[in-house]
């Protein structure tokens, strides 16, 4: 019994190491998008993204994006998915797009502005 759980940690060890080193990212795209149908896809060799992203998401923590970001990064998803899953609105609000919108520099801490 004991080899049995390390074998089988020592396994799951193994997996998650392969999957952060072989860039497997799952890309969540929601139902507004018009590019693409709503589609949760499994990402090789995706290290622009976070593990669970999206590309509203994406478009949102870069300082200047363009107008057309969030179509350019569907595009390019659509080319390199290697499997197209269903969309699950769970992992998309788990992306939460809107969180670098929100931030603030320090924390969620706001500062005084009587000074």
């Amino acid at each position: 019994m004991k080899i049995l759980l390390q074998a089988v940690t020592g396994f799951l060890l193994l997996f998650i190491i392969t999957v952060w080193l072989g860039g497997l990212r799952l890309v969540v795209v929601p139902p507004a998008s018009l590019l693409m149908h709503p589609t949760t896809a499994l990402v090789a060799d995706g290290h622009t993204y976070r593990m669970i992203d999206s590309p509203q998401a994406m478009c949102g923590r870069l300082a200047n994006p363009a107008t057309d970001c969030e179509q350019v990064a569907i595009r390019k998803l659509s080319k390199d998915a290697l499997v197209k899953l269903p969309f699950n609105r769970w992992l998309y609000e788990f992306t939460d797009p809107e969180r670098p919108v929100r931030d603030f520099l320090f924390g969620e801490a706001t500062l005084r502005s009587s000074i």
